[in-house]
């Protein structure tokens, strides 16, 4: 294994163990269909991060090109999957009559994981891309208490710690969520890490919320929407005596492609070096071998890499 901090080993492309698949002791949990790579080496003080897809639904290619960073740092990769027929509304964590919820099904599913497994599923590290981060930071406004670190990558846009804006847009209810409270300041508390790419802008881009409410209050492209939510969450927590723990990074040369974000822009370091390096600038030393870049086609980037699969 390569020395310092480069988020890689330089031969984690050429391990001899397989990976193994199957493991009927977790199929079907929790009615949500998932991946679940453990590494060969878990880092003793337990390390979960769950990966949650855009709206393309792309829940292998996260798995494809996270794992290999997963198992250079100890950490079990939990992959759902909110299908689209079922889980239409999971970016907004399944309001009333928009299908089953998205919040509640992630949780069984942690839940049942962590008892089949051993995983400490009780808090947890997240991220989320495009449609995955508006889940994500939802997710920790309504359930903080389960989420250790979280990571955002591009997301259209954000609910804002508003209480004039009712949800999505803001916090003033939760309506057409049952039982749930959200707490913006709780969420502004968590260790949070926002990326956007450089050219991930783009205002005409189709896939965006371009409601009036929307615009008006974050800005027309992603990239915009992100700095706006970020100065937001610590506007807010400023003005109740608390500091933020929420930053922006860019990714250099990238637009919105979560493969071009991990194989170009440095996002699968990035993502691991928050949740489990603090303090390590990636930019300082370009990596020794990325995995990731071997493949982009949803395909294992690393067919012979250690560590055990399970599919459900």
């Amino acid at each position: 294994m390569a020395s310092g901090n480069t988020g890689m080993p330089a031969g984690a492309a050429h391990a001899e163990s397989a990976v193994q698949s199957g493991g009927n002791a977790v199929k079907g949990l929790a009615g949500l269909p998932f991946q679940l790579f453990v590494p060969r080496d878990p880092h003793p003080g337990g390390r979960v991060l769950v990966s949650i897809h855009g709206v393309s639904r792309n829940a292998h290619e996260h798995l494809d090109l996270l794992r290999p960073y997963a198992e250079h740092h100890g950490a079990a990769l939990i992959v759902p999957s909110f299908a689209a027929d079922s889980y239409r509304d999971y970016q907004r964590m399944g309001r009333r009559g928009r299908g089953p919820r998205a919040d509640l099904a992630l949780i069984r599913l942690l839940n049942d994981v962590g008892r089949h497994s051993g995983l400490a599923t009780d808090c947890v590290d997240i991220f989320g891309f495009s449609g995955g981060a508006q889940f994500a930071h939802r997710f920790a406004m309504a359930h903080s208490r389960r989420v250790r670190r979280l990571v955002l990558g591009a997301a259209g846009w954000y609910t804002m710690p508003d209480h004039k804006l009712p949800y999505p847009y803001g916090v003033a209810d939760a309506e057409g969520l049952d039982g749930v409270r959200l707490n913006a300041l709780a969420a502004a508390r968590l260790p949070t890490l926002v990326l956007v790419g450089e050219h991930d802008d783009c205002p005409d881009d189709e896939e965006l919320n371009r409601t009036q409410t929307v615009c008006r209050s974050q800005g027309l492209g992603r990239l915009h929407r992100a700095q706006a939510w970020v100065r937001a969450m610590k506007a807010y927590a400023s003005a109740r005596g608390e500091s933020a723990a929420v930053d922006l990074q860019v990714l250099p040369g990238v637009a919105h492609s979560f493969c071009d974000a991990v194989v170009e822009g440095g996002l699968g370091s990035r993502i691991f070096q928050h949740c489990y390096a603090p303090g390590f600038n990636p930019g300082l030393r370009k990596q020794a071998h990325n995995p990731a870049e071997e493949s982009c086609t949803g395909q294992l980037a690393c067919r012979d890499h250690m560590g055990v699969l399970v599919e459900s």
